[in-house]
């Protein structure tokens, strides 16, 4: 089996759930093995095969990588859900050892309200 085909499928397939699936918010477009998702204004999604990757936006068109992880296929798309389902929020923290998603749900029940400590936190909302 040829790796890249193989990639090429599954992102394709994973691309085709996204689109079927009305609650997810942003807009995107699969580009050869990614899927680049502009989430809202300010924040760009990178998704590959194991990959999902985080980007703020600065001046519109510079990405400023906030966080990255590498689920499982099968965790690929629950992650993407997670994400990007109106009405989910993600937050991340970045400090300067650190960064990650330290939740990721319904925002009615996220308790995470810190806007700084010993780093910073973004806040993804999934809204339109």
């Amino acid at each position: 089996m040829i790796r890249g085909f193989e990639n090429d499928s599954f992102i394709a397939m994973i691309f085709e759930k996204m689109r079927s699936n009305h609650d997810l918010c942003g807009k995107y477009e699969l580009t050869g093995n990614t899927i680049e998702w502009e989430f809202n204004d300010e924040f760009i999604i990178s998704i590959a095969r194991d990959y999902i990757g985080i980007s703020k936006k600065l001046f519109g068109k510079i990405e400023n990588p906030l966080t990255h992880w590498h689920p499982d296929d099968d965790d690929l798309y629950d992650d993407i859900c997670r994400l990007g389902t109106r009405g989910n929020i993600t937050v991340i923290h970045k400090t300067i050892l650190y960064d990650g998603v330290i939740y990721s749900g319904p925002e009615t029940e996220c308790r995470i309200k810190r806007k700084w400590l010993f780093g910073k936190y973004y806040y993804l909302r999934a809204k339109s």
